[in-house]
């Protein structure tokens, strides 16, 4: 029996050995084969991404609007589900299309204005506090653009733009392709996820035990559960946080309300610094038509960040991820450093699930001593 046992370690270590030496060996090769199979399964892994997404807002309809419904609840949420994301879409095109076409048209238009105006008052206080900047203004006032004649030049020629710009879409059409593939793919994963995961159960009880099966189910439940929690939580905080900017702005008839709404809204689904990137838009979009209303926007930011932070924040999103705030900033900034902006946003939930694993680890070991 010894033998057998002593045998099967040998093999496995020459196995690994022969792998690893084949890997060193026809390195570049293996990358390849690896990246092909990557893109064989990129349809796929966006389906199950949008699948993910989806579910959430059909779990909800499942759960509340169709709750009595006994026959084709799957069905008619998902009909509602389409027709929302339809409304939503249609809103988007029709309300922040005009308000965006309009902002770009009164930044094109008050910018040189806004820029004249900035060389007349550093030429007028050329010597402010006893002529400590001087030579920093003289190098602003040299730089002397003419922004009416940069502007003309790129509408005149709009067309050679058009041409590049419509060439790279060109060229990502054929990923729209992946997209096509991977929502159908969503579809099916909704509509038969149950008999799904029943058959990978089965299969994986007959592959690996059901020991093991169970520790891995309970792993895909606790990702699920984290992973839906803060989605939901982040979006409903963006939300609110997007209103709240419109109706003040409104009371306070700051320009382009509405449409920094929207922006803060989008840019708070960033965690920790995404509301600091709209604020930033927007001190720029509303300092070029108005400098002291920028500056009440970065006051109004900073008293609704602190309402936010202190009172909305920590009831709508709270504990939903179950993450201490110093592994939240930990996992934003490494999160962004590997993937950008969408690894800020994922890495916060997968800390989570690290997090709360290690926790439960750390304590079975410790009742066991």
């Amino acid at each position: 029996m010894n033998i057998d046992k002593e045998m099967k370690k040998n093999i496995l270590t020459i196995t690994y050995a022969g792998m690893i030496l084949f890997i060193i060996l026809y390195f570049s090769k293996v990358i390849d084969i690896l990246s092909y199979i990557w893109q064989l399964f990129v349809p796929f892994i966006i389906g199950f991404g949008i699948a993910f997404v989806l579910n959430i807002i059909i779990h909800q309809l499942e759960n509340t609007l169709y709750k009595n419904t006994k026959k084709n609840k799957r069905i008619f949420s998902f009909m509602t589900m389409f027709l929302l994301i339809i409304v939503f879409i249609g809103l988007i095109c029709f309300i922040v299309g005009p308000e965006l076409i309009h902002s770009i048209k009164m930044v094109m238009k008050q910018t040189p204005i806004a820029y004249e105006n900035f060389i007349h008052f550093l030429k007028t206080n050329r010597n402010m506090l006893n002529g400590s900047f001087t030579n920093v203004i003289d190098s602003l006032i040299s730089l002397d653009f003419d922004l009416s004649k940069i502007f003309s030049h790129i509408i005149e020629n709009w067309k050679p733009l058009f041409n590049s710009g419509f060439s790279i879409i060109t060229n990502t059409v054929s990923s729209l392709s992946s997209f096509f593939i991977g929502f159908v793919f969503s579809i099916y994963l909704l509509f038969f996820k149950e008999t799904l995961s029943r058959q990978l159960k089965i299969a994986s009880h007959a592959l690996i035990g059901k020991e093991k099966t169970d520790k891995i189910c309970r792993i895909i439940k606790l990702s699920s559960d984290t992973f839906t929690s803060f989605i939901t939580c982040q979006c409903l905080e963006a939300c609110i946080l997007g209103t709240m900017f419109v109706i003040s702005m409104f009371i306070l008839q700051m320009p382009y309300a509405l449409l920094m709404g929207i922006i803060i809204a989008i840019t708070a689904l960033i965690p920790v610094f995404g509301a600091f990137i709209g604020c930033f838009i927007g001190i720029i979009m509303i300092g070029i038509i108005n400098p002291l209303q920028a500056v009440a926007f970065v006051i109004l930011f900073l008293v609704l960040q602190q309402i936010e932070g202190n009172f909305i924040y920590p009831h709508v999103v709270g504990n939903s991820v179950g993450l201490p705030s110093i592994w939240v900033f930990v996992a934003v900034v490494i999160g962004g450093n590997l993937m950008g902006i969408l690894g800020m946003f994922l890495f916060i939930p997968l800390t989570s699930i690290v997090y709360t694993l290690f926790k439960e680890y750390i304590k079975s070991k410790s009742i066991k001593s």
